[in-house]
C-alpha cells in the first residue's frame, strides 16, 4: 500500500507551451458545422446504470442527439437490433454527426453477426467520408492496418496497427519512427528507442524531439538530453535539455543548458524558470548572478528568487546578511506576491512555535489582507483560528476558520475549518466513518475550447472514446498545447478512463510557464466548475460504492484515497511492486485472499482490487478504534509504524500529530486524502453544498 513513484503504463506528457490553439480545417467531405458557441450543454446521463439511462433517454424525446446516444446504449446492453432501429435514416438529421451514425449501425450489425450488412456500411464510410477519423474506425474494423497507418498517421487506432506491424517485423524502422513521432507515450517504447537510435539516427528535428520526449517521460534522462539537444530549436526543448540533465544530476551541464535558455530566448517564459533552476543547483556566485538577472530582466519572477535565495543563503551558504537583506526586499518592495506569502508564513510558524501566538496571529491577518490568493492562505488562516482558541478567543477563532472556507475551498485545511466550525456533517477524524453523504455526480456537460464542433458534439452527447480518438486524430504531433488544448486534452482523457494524464494535464494548468496572456488563460479556465469536476472525476464508482457499503467506508473516503493512490488507473505499478486502483502490495493481497478464503483473484482488476483494498481498510480502522486519520495513515506507512508514532508522540492534537509525523511521504499523504475526501463532499454533496452557500 506504499504511495511510491508510479511505473506509469503509458507516460505522462507534461505539455505547456506558449503557441496559440491552431483551427484543425474540417475534411472536405464532412457536411457544413455550426459554431462551437452555438453548441448548447446536454447531459448524457453518464453515472447513471446502463437500463436507467436507457429508460430515460426513450422518454425524453427524439432529438438526434437523444437518438445516437441511446443506439450506443444499446451497443453497451448487447442489444444491436433495438440500436439498429433507432439509428434507421438518422444521418439524414444528424449531418453534423452523419459519418459517426454509420459507424454505429455497423457496429450493430457487427454484433448482430451481420458481417455482410456491416461491411456494406464500413465501405459506405470509407466511400462518403474517406479523409475523416471515422474511415479510420471502418479501416481497423476491416483490418486493413496497412491503410490505416498510411492514411492515418495519428489516429488512436494506428498505435495498435503499427505495434501489430512491428512485432512482425522489429526491423521496419519507418514503422518504429512513425509509433514514435505520434505515439511517443506508447508503453515499453525505450528498448524501440534504443535499436531506433542504433542504426542511421538521421531524422528530423521534429522526430528528435519525440524521441527526447519518450526519453524523459520514461525517465532516461541522459539520453533525453542528448536528442533535446537535436530537437527543433526553441525554448522549451532548450529548457527540457537543462532539466534533463539536472535530473541526470549532472548540474553543470545543466547549468550551462540553462544559460542557453536566458541567452538565447530572453523574452521567453522558460528563460526565468532557467535562471531559478540554476539558482537551486548552482555555486554561491551563480545563484548570485541568476539572482541579479532575474532583478534585472524578469521583475515578475524575481520575488520566486527572493525567497529561494532566503533559503539557500540561510541553509546551505549559512550567510545571514544576505538572508535577511533578501527578506527585507522581497516583503517591502513585493508585499503582495505568492512568495511574501510563503515567506509571511514561515516567519508565523516560527513565532508560533516560539510561543510568540499574537504575533503569529498578527502575521496570518497581514497574509489575509496582503496575500488573499495565496496557495497557503487556507493553511496560515486554519492555525491562526486553532492559535486564537488557545488564546480564548473563539470569535477571532471563527473569523479565521471561515475565511480559510471562502478564500480557499479546494484545501485540506478548508475541511479542517469546516470541523472546527462545527460542521458535523463532513466528520472529524474520529467520527469520520460514520459519514455516509450521499454524492451526486455532475453528468451535464458544457462545450470545450479549442476543439472542432464534431468533437465537441462527440463529447456533448456522451460519446467518449469517439471524442477522444477524434481529437487525438486532430493534435497528436502537436508538440505543445495551449492552456485551452491543454483543458481539453484532460477531459476528453478522462472520458475513456486515461486518468492519471488527464488529471496531470489539468493540474498542469496551474504551473505551465506561458505567456501572460495565456497564464491569464489558464486562470479563466481553472476557475470554470467543469475544471473542478473534471478534477475529481468518478471513476468506477459502482464498484466503489458497493465494497464501501460491505465494509462500512464512506464511498467519498474509497475513492479519495484512490485518487491518491493511482489516479484510478487499474494496472498502474508502484516502483515498490504495488498494484491498481488502491495499490495493494501483493504479499498483502495474498495475506488478505488467505484470511477470507479467496483462491481466484487479479490485483490488476478493478473489481478485486476494490474489494481488497476496502477490505484492508477496514482492517486498518478497526486496528485504531476507528479513527480515519491513523487509518489512513497506516494504509500508507503501515500499522507498525503508526502505532509506534502513537505512542512516542501521542495523539491528542490531530492536526500536530499530522504535521509531525516522521515519514515525509505519509506526511504528505495524509493530507492529499483527506483533501480529495472534501473535495469530493464540496463538489457532490448536496448536503454540504448547501452549507458553502451560507458562507456566500
Amino acid at each position: 500500500m506504499k504511495t511510491m513513484s508510479w511505473v506509469v503504463i503509458a507516460s505522462v506528457s507534461l505539455l505547456g507551451g506558449v503557441f496559440a490553439s491552431r483551427q484543425i480545417p474540417s475534411p472536405a467531405n464532412t457536411p457544413a458545422v455550426v459554431s462551437a458557441s452555438a453548441i448548447a450543454p446536454f447531459d448524457p446521463l453518464s453515472y447513471s446504470p446502463l437500463d436507467q439511462r436507457i429508460a430515460q433517454l426513450q422518454s425524453n424525446g427524439t432529438s438526434p442527439r437523444h437518438r445516437l446516444l441511446l443506439a450506443d446504449l444499446h451497443l453497451q446492453n448487447n442489444d444491436p437490433r433495438s440500436a439498429l432501429s433507432v439509428l434507421d435514416n438518422l444521418e439524414r438529421d444528424y449531418a453534423l454527426l452523419a459519418d459517426y451514425v454509420l459507424v454505429k449501425r455497423a457496429q450493430a450489425y457487427q454484433l448482430a453477426r451481420d458481417s455482410q450488412n456491416a461491411n456494406l456500411v464500413w465501405q459506405e464510410i470509407l466511400s462518403k467520408y474517406p479523409q475523416n477519423p471515422s474511415s479510420a474506425i471502418a479501416l481497423a474494423a476491416l483490418g486493413r492496418d496497412a491503410e490505416l497507418i498510411r492514411q492515418f498517421p495519428k489516429h488512436p487506432l494506428t498505435r495498435s496497427a503499427l505495434l501489430r506491424a512491428i512485432s512482425r517485423n522489429p526491423q521496419q524502422r519507418e514503422l518504429v519512427l512513425q509509433l514514435v513521432t505520434y505515439f511517443p507515450d506508447t508503453p515499453n517504447i525505450v528498448p524501440l528507442l534504443n535499436r531506433l537510435l542504433s542504426g542511421n539516427a538521421n531524422f528530423t528535428p521534429d522526430q528528435w524531439w519525440a524521441i527526447a520526449t519518450a526519453y524523459y517521460d520514461n525517465f532516461e534522462f541522459t539520453r533525453a538530453a542528448t536528442a533535446y539537444a537535436n530537437a527543433t530549436p526553441n525554448s522549451f526543448t532548450a529548457y527540457r535539455m537543462g532539466r534533463s540533465w539536472q535530473r541526470a544530476r549532472q548540474p553543470q551541464r545543466a547549468i550551462a543548458a540553462y544559460q542557453r535558455v536566458v541567452q538565447q530566448y530572453p523574452t521567453s517564459p522558460e528563460a526565468p524558470r532557467a535562471l531559478l533552476r540554476i539558482m537551486q543547483i548552482g555555486d554561491r556566485n551563480q545563484v548570485q548572478q541568476a539572482s541579479d538577472r532575474l532583478a534585472r530582466n524578469y521583475p515578475d519572477t524575481y520575488p520566486e528568487a527572493l525567497l529561494l535565495l532566503t533559503e539557500l543563503s540561510q541553509e546551505k551558504f549559512r550567510d545571514f546578511v544576505t538572508a535577511r537583506r533578501a527578506q527585507q526586499t522581497l516583503l517591502g518592495q513585493y508585499p503582495s506576491s505568492p512568495s511574501s506569502a510563503q515567506l509571511r508564513w514561515r516567519n508565523a510558524r516560527n513565532q508560533a512555535r516560539n510561543g510568540n501566538l499574537p504575533e503569529a496571529i498578527a502575521t496570518v491577518e497581514t497574509i489575509i489582507s496582503q496575500n488573499p490568493n495565496s496557495d497557503i492562505l487556507a493553511e496560515s488562516a486554519f492555525w491562526a483560528g486553532r492559535w486564537s482558541q488557545r488564546l480564548g478567543n473563539t470569535t477571532e477563532a471563527k473569523r479565521f476558520f471561515t475565511t480559510a472556507l471562502q478564500l480557499q475551498p479546494d484545501s485540506y485545511f478548508a475541511w479542517r475549518s469546516a470541523v472546527f466550525l462545527g460542521w458535523q456533517e463532513v466528520g472529524d477524524f474520529s467520527t469520520l466513518r460514520n459519514v455516509n453523504l450521499p454524492l451526486q455526480p455532475q453528468s451535464a456537460r458544457n462545450p470545450l475550447p479549442a476543439v472542432s464542433d464534431v468533437v465537441n458534439e462527440l463529447y456533448l452527447i456522451g460519446l467518449d472514446r469517439e471524442a477522444h480518438d477524434h481529437w487525438q486524430n486532430e493534435i497528436r504531433g502537436k508538440r505543445l498545447l495551449s492552456p485551452k488544448e491543454l483543458f481539453s486534452d484532460g477531459i476528453l482523457r478522462l472520458g475513456v478512463n486515461d486518468n492519471l494524464r488527464g488529471i496531470r494535464n489539468l493540474e498542469s494548468l496551474a504551473w505551465i510557464d506561458v505567456s501572460p496572456q495565456e497564464r491569464a488563460e489558464a486562470q479563466q479556465l481553472m476557475a470554470l466548475p467543469q475544471y473542478q469536476h473534471a478534477l475529481y472525476p468518478f471513476p468506477y464508482f459502482a464498484q466503489i460504492e458497493r465494497w464501501s457499503q460491505q465494509f462500512r467506508l464512506p464511498p467519498a473516503l474509497v475513492i479519495a484515497l484512490i485518487r491518491q493512490e493511482s489516479r484510478f488507473e487499474p494496472e498502474i505499478l508502484s516502483r515498490s511492486g504495488a498494484v491498481g486502483l488502491m495499490q495493494v502490495m501483493p504479499d498483502t493481497g495474498a495475506w488478505i485472499a488467505r484470511k477470507r478464503g479467496i483462491r481466484s483473484y487479479s490485483l490488476k482488476n478493478p473489481e478485486d482490487n476494490i474489494n481488497f483494498g476496502t477490505w484492508y481498510l477496514d482492517y486498518t480502522h478497526n486496528s485504531f478504534q476507528n479513527n480515519s486519520l491513523l487509518a489512513v495513515a497506516s494504509y500508507n506507512a503501515g500499522p507498525g509504524a503508526i502505532g509506534r508514532w502513537v505512542r512516542e508522540k501521542g495523539i491528542d492534537d490531530p492536526d500536530e500529530f499530522v504535521e509531525n509525523i516522521p515519514y515525509a511521504e505519509t506526511r504528505d499523504y495524509v493530507p492529499k486524502v483527506f483533501g480529495n475526501y472534501w473535495n469530493y463532499l464540496r463538489l457532490y454533496s448536496p448536503v454540504i453544498q448547501q452549507k458553502m452557500a451560507t458562507l456566500r
